[in-house]
C-alpha cells in the first residue's frame, strides 16, 4: 500500500475544523445617555455625489425608437432609451464608432437586435459599447440584445463595457472574433444559442460568459478576474486554448457535453467544474489553483495529457460517476487525487512525480486504482487534432 494513501470512515468526504463559541460575559451597565445624544452620536450619511457625464458630442442620438431600415452608424452615437433593430433591417457599425447609453434607469438604455447586427471594428479602430459616464462602472447600462435572430451576425474587435448583461442572446445565431465584455454584472450570456468566439473573452465580471441550451465553439479565449469565468447548463461547450486565471470559480459546467483541448486553468480558486456531463478535458496546464484543480461529479469524462501541479486541496476531485484520467502528469498537490464518493475511481498509467501518488479515498469503497504508474513525465500537450 502506497504510504500517502489515506482512509476514511465511509460518508466522511472533508477534514474540518470544529470551532466553539466564547462564553457569553455580563454586560456591563452603562449610563443613560441625555436625550438626542443617540441621534448626535450618529455619523451623518452623506448623499450620494451626482457622477460625471463624458464629454463627447454625438454623431446620432436615440431614443426609444424601432429601426425598420438599413441604418449605419459612426462616429460617437448616444443610445438614451430602448432602440430595436427590425426583423427586416441591418445595423451596420463602422470601425472607430463609440456608442454611450444612458438611462433614466440602466434597463432603459439597450440595443435590441431582431435583424442582423454588423459590427466589424479593427485592431487600431475598435468599436467600443459603455456608458455616458467619464468613469463607467457595471450596470450602467443594460447591454446588447440578440432577440431571435438567425441571421449572419459578426462582431469583430468590439469591447462592452460596464452593463449589466453586456451582450445576450437568445435563440440567435453569431460570430465573436476578439469581443471583450469588461466590467459589467454578467459579460455574455447567451440561450438557445449557436456561438463561434474566437479571442476575446471576458474581465472583472461577476459572470464572464454564462450558457443555457447553447452550443459553443470557443477558440483563444481570455477569461480573467471574474467572480465566475464560464457558467453552463445544459449546453455543448467546445474550449481549445484557452486562458482561464484569477477567477472565484474558472470553469463550470451542469449537464453539458464538454471537450477542453490545450490552453491553461491557472491561478483561480477552483479550477475545471463538471457536473453530471459528459466529454474530455485533453492537454489542460492545471496549475496552483487554491482549491483544486478539477472537479468531477456524477459524469463520464476523459482525463489525458494534463499537467496537475501545485493545486491547493486536490489536483483531481471525484464524486462517483464513470470518468477515468491516464496519461496525466499529477503530483505535488494537496492530494492528487481526491476521490470523495462511494464508487471506485481508475486513474492508471499517470505520472505521479518523485515521491509517488498522494492519494484520498475510503479504504471499503471509493478506492483509487493508479497502477500500473508511469516511470517518467507523459509528453505534454495533446497529440489530439481540432
Amino acid at each position: 500500500m502506497n504510504r500517502y494513501r489515506i482512509h476514511c470512515l465511509p460518508g466522511l468526504l472533508l477534514v474540518g475544523a470544529l470551532y466553539f463559541g466564547a462564553p457569553v460575559l455580563a454586560a456591563t451597565p452603562t449610563p443613560a445617555a441625555a436625550p438626542g445624544a443617540a441621534e448626535a452620536a450618529q455619523p451623518k450619511t452623506e448623499a450620494a455625489q451626482p457622477r460625471t457625464e463624458a464629454e463627447f458630442i454625438p454623431s446620432f442620438r436615440y431614443g426609444d425608437r424601432v429601426l425598420t431600415e438599413d441604418t449605419v452608424w459612426k462616429g460617437v452615437v448616444l443610445v438614451e432609451g430602448a432602440v430595436t433593430i427590425a426583423p427586416q433591417a441591418t445595423l451596420t457599425i463602422e470601425p472607430g464608432t463609440v456608442l454611450r447609453f444612458r438611462g433614466k434607469e440602466p434597463s432603459g438604455a439597450v440595443l435590441v437586435v431582431q435583424g442582423r447586427l454588423a459590427a466589424a471594428g479593427t485592431k487600431e479602430s475598435p468599436i467600443v459599447f459603455t456608458s455616458s459616464f467619464a468613469v463607467p462602472a457595471a450596470g450602467d447600462w443594460q447591454g446588447v440584445m440578440l432577440l431571435g435572430s438567425e441571421k449572419r451576425n459578426v462582431l469583430e474587435n468590439c469591447r462592452i463595457d460596464a452593463a449589466q448583461t453586456g451582450l445576450e442572446a437568445i435563440f440567435s445565431n453569431l460570430t465573436l472574433k476578439s469581443v471583450r465584455a469588461e466590467r459589467s454584472k454578467t459579460g455574455m450570456r447567451f440561450q438557445d444559442a449557436l456561438v463561434v468566439m474566437e479571442g476575446g473573452g471576458a474581465s472583472d465580471c461577476d459572470t464572464g460568459l454564462n450558457f443555457s441550451e447553447s452550443e459553443a465553439t470557443l477558440r483563444n479565449l481570455n477569461l480573467i478576474g471574474n467572480r465566475k469565468g464560464l457558467v453552463a447548463q445544459r449546453s455543448s461547450i467546445y474550449m481549445q486554448e484557452g486562458s482561464l486565471s484569477m477567477n472565484g470559480s474558472a470553469f463550470s459546467c451542469d449537464s453539458c457535453r464538454v471537450r477542453l483541448q490545450g490552453g491553461a486553468v491557472s491561478d483561480n480558486a477552483r479550477g475545471i467544474t463538471l457536473y453530471e456531463s459528459e466529454g474530455a478535458v485533453t492537454g489542460v496546464q492545471v496549475a496552483r489553483n487554491s482549491d483544486y484543480g478539477i472537479s468531477l461529479t456524477a459524469s463520464r469524462i476523459r482525463v489525458t495529457a494534463n499537467q496537475m501541479t501545485g493545486n491547493g486541496n486536490s489536483g483531481l476531485l471525484v464524486f462517483d460517476g464513470s470518468s477515468v484520467a491516464w496519461d496525466n502528469a499529477i503530483h505535488d498537490n494537496g492530494y492528487d487525487v481526491y476521490n470523495a464518493g462511494k464508487e471506485e475511481f481508475r486513474a492508471p498509467g499517470n505520472w505521479w512525480g518523485a515521491a509517488g501518488p498522494k492519494i484520498y479515498d475510503n479504504g471499503g469503497a471509493g478506492k483509487v486504482i493508479f497502477t500500473p504508474r508511469l516511470t517518467a513525465p507523459p509528453e505534454a500537450g495533446s497529440k489530439e487534432k481540432p
